[in-house]
């Protein structure tokens, strides 16, 4: 019976050997094909951001022998939408915030600046000699950007890049990756490149509005201990499994950067927080869109909750975009019914899990405040006789908007439509002039504001 038994266990022994051989196979399989998937899926980030940018160089540059003003709005419409998706397509890289951040503004910026001259030039206003010399600037740095770009990506071409790696290094010290060829070419870039100039216009990334005045953070002064609590809160400790020391910040609003690791597919991420007041400045992540699980109106939602539950009451929606698995919300601050747009706060939502994955309030950390807010000299009805009769209003109340020096206006907002098209026209409440005229596009993936 004895040998019976041996045979008998030893048989067991063996399936069950086989069995935990095919599990770790499939495992094996598994891992690698999803190794496989988010190679491809930086890969393909990686080749759109270089066209965008070999294009936007293609468009500054016709743009310097172009003397046609309809020529010159076309190629400043391209170059605004190609430097949009660029930024886009720079942040789905496995890369460190520290090595984006400039980057990441100049393509911001160079988007608005040209979105502003489209608009001006579509007013039949000439651009200025200031305006070219400023494009020329933002051409030469473009310039060098695409130079740098093609140098890696010659070096993705011939395999001696593996952006699955580039990932898995993300999380360590900047000293154990300083040889990365990506990371030390996009530190490179930053160093280098890209060198733009002053931009002064009426725009969400203007630097008259990154430059505020005075900034408007109250309390106590926090180190880096606290700085890690907090932003662990900030994205939920269920999600977060390691947290380690990111980037020190001297920027508009000195700051504590934080790594954080998750148990999820949406990290790692990166987290700024004030060293003033301990406040959260900006989450970006890392990780990888999950396909579409929940539909547009429920990530609004999710976007509301999570800011009234961080303590940011009386946001309201302004517009929204969706793509690539994410939606991005704007929200701007009311007091006693009037919309205060400097108090800006995105938000971005994954569509797939419905979890937050993207945070930025710097605009909203530097102005808000409680304004005492003036009684208008002209009533509705006076400010509503200066909105062209073509203009179907259909909805109108108090805003304040900021001005090209970096002041605010406080202006009538008149909503409505002409043929198709909607409009937001805004008329100054003491004046009655006309500030600013807003088109709004309604999307596939959105509602925008030109």
């Amino acid at each position: 019976m004895r040998p019976r038994l041996g045979w008998i266990v030893s048989g067991i022994l063996l399936v069950a050997l086989v069995i935990t051989g095919v599990w770790g196979y499939n495992q094996y399989m598994q891992n690698l094909d999803y190794n496989n998937r988010t190679n491809n899926l930086y890969e393909k980030s990686f080749y759109e951001l270089v066209g965008h940018v070999n294009n936007i160089e293609t468009e500054l540059s016709k743009m310097m022998v172009s003397s046609d003003q309809g020529q010159n709005i076309r190629m400043l419409s391209n170059v605004w939408r190609q430097a949009e998706s660029a930024g886009s397509n720079l942040g789905q890289l496995p890369l460190r915030h520290m090595a984006l951040d400039k980057t990441s503004t100049f393509l911001s910026q160079l988007s608005d600046y040209c979105r502003y001259l489209t608009i001006k030039a579509g007013e039949g206003k000439p651009i200025t000699i200031e305006e070219m010399e400023n494009l020329k600037e933002l051409y030469n740095s473009c310039i060098n950007l695409a130079n740098e770009l093609r140098f890696l990506e010659d070096r993705v071409n011939n395999g001696a890049i593996s952006w699955q790696e580039i990932r898995d290094k993300g999380n360590q010290s900047l000293e154990d990756v300083s040889d990365d060829l990506v990371t030390k070419q996009f530190t490179k870039i930053e160093e280098t490149s890209i060198k733009y100039p002053t931009l002064i216009y009426d725009g969400p990334f203007s630097d008259t509005l990154l430059k505020p005045k005075k900034l408007n953070i109250q309390g106590d002064n926090i180190d880096y201990k606290e700085a890690e609590k907090i932003a662990i809160d900030f994205i939920g400790k269920d999600r977060v499994e390691k947290a380690s020391r990111g980037a020190e910040t001297q920027g508009t609003i000195q700051s504590w950067g934080v790594n954080l690791e998750t148990n999820d597919e949406e990290g790692p991420f990166y987290v700024s927080v004030s060293k003033k007041g301990g406040k959260v400045i900006s989450v970006i992540s890392e990780g990888i869109a999950q396909d579409a699980q929940i539909d547009y109106k429920e990530a609004e939602k999710i976007a509301k909750d999570f800011l009234d539950k961080k303590g940011y009451k009386d946001m309201e929606i302004t517009y929204g975009q969706h793509h690539d698995g994410m939606a991005v919300f704007n929200f701007a601050f009311t007091q006693d019914d009037v919309i205060i747009y400097p108090d800006l706060i995105k938000v971005k939502v994954s569509l797939g899990t419905g979890n937050i994955v993207g945070f930025e309030a710097l605009n909203y950390l530097t102005a808000h405040r409680n304004r005492s807010i003036k009684e208008p000299k002209l009533s509705l009805e006076e400010a509503r006789k200066l909105v062209n009769k073509n203009l179907d209003i259909t909805s109108e109340r108090l805003a304040i908007i900021p001005s090209e020096g970096g002041d605010e206006i406080l202006c009538y907002e008149f909503k409505g439509k002409f043929g198709e098209d909607n409009f937001i026209v805004y008329i100054n409440a003491d004046t009655g002039k006309e500030e600013d005229i807003l088109k709004i596009l309604n999307t596939d993936n959105g509602t925008l504001v030109i």
